[in-house]
């Protein structure tokens, strides 16, 4: 039986891209850049919400699975997640095109700042609107761990890794490098099954 084709999805039934237009990547990506406080993991619903949510461009476990990839690659999580989506949908210039659009807002919000913002840091407003802004950083994470924790922590193996992991960054006081390689390395001994998703072979 034939697959059939997800709704708005990236994917043809060959599994080859189709052509998602690359102005739609860039717009997509800046807003995520644009409107999300905290870095990486703190943008992690919000490239949720466009790119599964919303745009209906990959599935929940396709976005977890290459959310986790991004994760553990050095560098920042939101370029290394656009690069892997953008990749995924239009190839190299895809990448480009998403990682421009991600890094694109902060370059211009740091510029701003430097010429502009400088001499009112200390000021009463502003200092409370950073804190205000740490606090919604805050609920970020907490929302990510929570859509994370409902999609992973499903079987007994991924909770035990989890609880092991948490054991040595939190409780330990492990550098959290160790905590991470443990918990892929239990993850590969453990986990291991057949859930790649296809990306253009020249990324």
């Amino acid at each position: 039986m034939p697959a059939q084709k997800k709704k708005n999805c990236s994917y043809k039934i060959d599994g080859l891209p189709e052509k998602i237009s690359l102005f739609k990547i860039f717009w997509t990506f800046f807003r995520v850049g644009l409107f999300t406080f905290g870095g990486g993991l703190a943008m992690g619903t919000v490239i949720r919400y466009e790119l599964v949510s919303k745009n209906e461009w990959v599935t929940d476990d396709e976005f977890m699975s290459e959310f986790a990839t991004a994760t553990v690659v050095p560098g920042s999580i939101a370029v290394n997640i656009a690069y892997l989506q953008g990749c995924r949908f239009r190839g190299k210039i895809g990448a480009a095109t998403a990682v421009s659009g991600t890094i694109l807002p902060s370059f211009i919000t740091i510029l701003a700042i430097v010429y502009f913002g400088l001499p009112y840091f200390n000021h009463p407003k502003v200092v409370a609107f950073f804190r205000g802004s740490s606090l919604a950083v805050a609920g970020q994470l907490l929302f990510t761990g929570f859509i994370f924790g409902k999609k992973l922590l499903v079987k007994w193996q991924n909770i035990i890794i989890c609880l092991i992991s948490l054991f040595m960054a939190a409780v330990a006081g492990l550098h959290p490098i160790w905590s991470l390689i443990t918990a892929a390395v239990l993850g590969y001994l453990f986990l291991s099954k057949n859930n790649h998703t296809s990306v253009d072979p020249d990324c």
